[in-house]
């Protein structure tokens, strides 16, 4: 499974672009928060009781298991069987109350395994790369070890890149279980339009073995052949044996009607961009992407300036682009 996690920010484009991102790099499951919206049916959007918090799952069968009723602050979904947490905790939160949210997380959490909690807690600590430990992060330390959770988080790389500076509060913790069979964690480069980055990673997930009658290929319905179809079904004879032989050589003989009657196709499905999507804006978001990188590499230096107002300008174009689409 590929999982992408991101702070939308609230904001419209954001979440716009999370769509197309969606499509090129084939995310199964985002863990988001500080959504713009929440999306109705058919998606499969699992949002909190106050909107800050969701699970948007590529595909409504994936899904196992919800919550019966929405929290506030947080939201959980049974996924291929793991069990995904996406939490907000806005700075607004006093340190009582941030205590308060992580006591319902692991009230709700503790007999599910295996398990990711993962969103914007908001708190500093030195163990995932801050410069300080405030006291969230002591307490979401805390918290979470009754979990027996691992932060995933490697590396000091900024998750959020505001107006007074850069830090990391964007979080990934799982189940120790879990934490062994997660590939490639990695704080994104794709422009999001976002003042936070995109987190993604990999789940390896182990696929049951396909019994030996099934095919790894589908026929082309287009291009029956009925006549034939007909003759070789005619043909065929299943002899009285024990229930799961007759099933055995049912399915054999259906195959080889289906092989003589019809052509193969791969089954493969094409990934197409979202409605809106042209090479413009994939042209203006390469270019905030690189205006972005330069603004990050003058901190310190003459340039700052310059560098931070053409990425400025860059972003303010990207949205004004979409609205003319």
């Amino acid at each position: 499974m590929r999982i992408l996690q991101l702070n939308l920010n609230h904001c419209k484009a954001a979440q716009d672009l999370l769509s197309q991102t969606i499509l090129k790099q084939r995310i199964n499951v985002a863990v988001l928060c500080d959504q713009y919206k929440n999306l109705d049916p058919p998606y499969t959007w699992l949002a909190d009781a106050n909107s800050q918090a969701a699970i948007w799952v590529q595909g409504g069968g994936m899904v196992q298991e919800r919550p019966a009723r929405a929290r506030p602050f947080f939201t959980w979904a049974q996924i291929n069987r793991i069990y995904f947490f996406s939490v907000y905790a806005p700075p607004r939160l006093a340190d009582v109350e941030f205590s308060a949210l992580l006591t319902n997380i692991i009230e709700e959490a503790r007999d599910k395994r295996p398990l990711i909690v993962a969103g914007d807690f908001n708190a500093w600590s030195t163990e995932w790369g801050c410069r300080v430990t405030r006291q969230r992060g002591t307490i979401l330390l805390d918290a979470l070890a009754t979990l027996e959770a691992a932060l995933l988080n490697t590396g000091d790389s900024p998750t959020f890149a505001g107006a007074l500076g850069y830090s990391v509060i964007d979080l990934t913790f799982a189940s120790d279980t879990l934490a062994l069979r997660i590939t490639s964690w990695a704080v994104s480069e794709l422009y999001m339009h976002s003042d936070h980055q995109a987190i993604v990673f990999e789940i390896e997930t182990a696929r049951p073995p396909r019994p030996t009658t099934r095919q790894s290929c589908k026929w082309n319905a287009r291009t029956l052949d009925s006549e034939s179809l007909s003759v070789m079904m005619a043909n065929a004879a299943v002899p009285p044996e024990p229930t799961e032989e007759i099933a055995t050589r049912l399915m054999a003989a259906i195959t080889s009607a289906c092989d003589a009657s019809m052509a193969k196709t791969s089954g493969r499905r094409r990934r197409c961009a979202v409605y809106w999507w042209t090479s413009e804006i994939a042209d203006l978001r390469r270019s905030c992407l690189r205006a972005r990188r330069l603004a990050q590499r003058a901190r310190g230096r003459p340039n700052e300036g310059a560098s931070q107002a053409s990425y400025a300008s860059a972003r303010r174009l990207l949205p004004r682009c979409h609205r003319d689409q």
